[in-house]
Formats: C-alpha cells, sequence, structure tokens
C-alpha cells in the first residue's frame, strides 16, 4: 500500500484548509443539527489533517476513530493531536483502507471520511466501498486531484507535463494495481448518487507565496519525467528558476465529494 511522506503531509496542510469548500461544513451540520455526538472514522488519517480541519467546524460533539497503514503517520498525529470539550473519545487503529475494508463496521459511524487519496486507489475499490455504505448517513472525502494544474508565469510545455503526469496517475501507486487517477471525483459521485444525495465542489490549491511547498511539488513533476525518460530539462530549469526568484504560482484543480444519505 502507497504510504505518503509525513513531511509532505504536514507542508499541504495549510494549503489544504485554504483550499477546501466551506459549502461542505454548512451541509453536514445542517445534517446533523438536532443530533448531540457523531461517531467518525478517519481514514487514511495521515499527519491528521483532515481531523484538524473538521474538528472545530463542525459544530456537534464527536467520536473519532483514526486510520492509517502507517505506524509512524499514526504515532506521528497522536503525539501532535489537539483535542477539546466537543471530542468525547479518540482511537486509533493500523488499518490498510485497500485490502482490509471488511474490517471496519462502517454502520457504526454517521460518518466516513477521508483527504487527498482517491486518485491512488483502483477502480474496483470504489464499487466495493460503497457496497459497504449504502446506509451511510455521510460519506466526505476531500481534495481529490481532479487532473488540472497550472504553475506561472506560463511556458510552451506547460499543457505537456500535466498529460505526463495524468497518465502517471493512472499507474501502480504501490497497491498492486492500477489507480483510477483524475477520473475519481467523477467515478465516485456515479457510483453514490444512486443510494445518496451526492455533490462535487471545487477545492483548488492556490499557492503563490509557500515556494517551499512549490518546489516539492515540482520535485514530483521531475520525478515522473524521469521515469518517462523524455528530455524536459529546460521546462525544469525555467520553473525551478522562478521559484528561486519568487515569481511563481501553482494553481492545482481538486474537488470535494460529499454524499448524503437519501
Amino acid at each position: 500500500m502507497h504510504k505518503f511522506n509525513n513531511h509532505w503531509l504536514k507542508l499541504r496542510e495549510t494549503i489544504d484548509k485554504k483550499s477546501r469548500n466551506l459549502k461542505v461544513i454548512k451541509l453536514i451540520n445542517n445534517k446533523f443539527s438536532k443530533k448531540d455526538c457523531i461517531s467518525i472514522i478517519d481514514l487514511g488519517t495521515g499527519a491528521g489533517s483532515n481531523y484538524n480541519y473538521l474538528k472545530p467546524k463542525l459544530k456537534f460533539n464527536q467520536d473519532w476513530v483514526f486510520t492509517d497503514i502507517s505506524s509512524s503517520s499514526l504515532n506521528y498525529f497522536k503525539k501532535n493531536l489537539k483535542t477539546s470539550k466537543k471530542i468525547y473519545k479518540t482511537k486509533f487503529k493500523i488499518f490498510d483502507v485497500i485490502g482490509e475494508l471488511e474490517k471496519i463496521t462502517f454502520s457504526n459511524y454517521n460518518i466516513v471520511t477521508g483527504s487527498a487519496f482517491l486518485d491512488i486507489l483502483p477502480k474496483n475499490w470504489f464499487y466495493k466501498f460503497h457496497k459497504f455504505n449504502t446506509k451511510t448517513e455521510i460519506i466526505l472525502f476531500a481534495l481529490n486531484y481532479n487532473g488540472s494544474f497550472k504553475f506561472y508565469p506560463k511556458h510552451k510545455n506547460d499543457q505537456e507535463i500535466v498529460n505526463l503526469f495524468n497518465i502517471d496517475q493512472k499507474t501502480d501507486k504501490g497497491i498492486g494495481s492500477k489507480a483510477i487517477g483524475p477520473d475519481c471525483s467523477k467515478l465516485i459521485n456515479n457510483i453514490f448518487n444512486k443510494t445518496h444525495h451526492t455533490y462535487l465542489m471545487n477545492s483548488k490549491w492556490d499557492v503563490v507565496k509557500n515556494y517551499k511547498f512549490q518546489k516539492y511539488f515540482l520535485n514530483f513533476c521531475k520525478e515522473v519525467i524521469k521515469k518517462n525518460n523524455i528530455d524536459y530539462s529546460l521546462w525544469l530549469k525555467f520553473r525551478y528558476k522562478c521559484i528561486t526568484k519568487k515569481n511563481s504560482r501553482l494553481i492545482l484543480q481538486n474537488k470535494d465529494f460529499l454524499a448524503i444519505k437519501k
């Protein structure tokens, strides 16, 4: 199973918070306006950015179960966990979101959530996940890559790099099967709209002054280029130079997916 670097997860947390669609929060709070406490399971917790974002914005009291395949990520988050009066219980589980779905009793939870990993999952996972969650009240997956990113200033090779990146996103990301890639939001929406009211909302990264973050993402592009053995050295040189000169901007398109039981 793919594991995300803890440094990358923390680096992007501030960007993620600014990107999420606030309409999602309003819909969830309205759904549970008459409940005192809600049980939530977070899939692929990582460094805890999903919890850190949702905790103060959800108006009701909360029980949380945090899951991740990486014990180092969970331990890192556990050490930095901040609770409040609204948080009644917290629990941590080592869990493989790919191969162990049947080990979770999803009916125990009012909200099943996760962020920024649907694009690395295989197509058949989405159908299996829906099978276990046909009656779940709320499904929320935030920050799902939607197939488009742009660096500024522009360069003539920009779209070629995006195309190459998107092709790579549909390769095996260490899970043993080809990933769904940028089609993840459309697929999960089409599956869940049979049993839920579904919403796809924009949640783009718009990164202007965080040049460390831009460089980290550019390094991802560099690795994709290297894997494909194509010479885009001039493009990379131009991009790194723009970051060094601090006149660079990155915009990447994501979608927040929300499903509310009909």
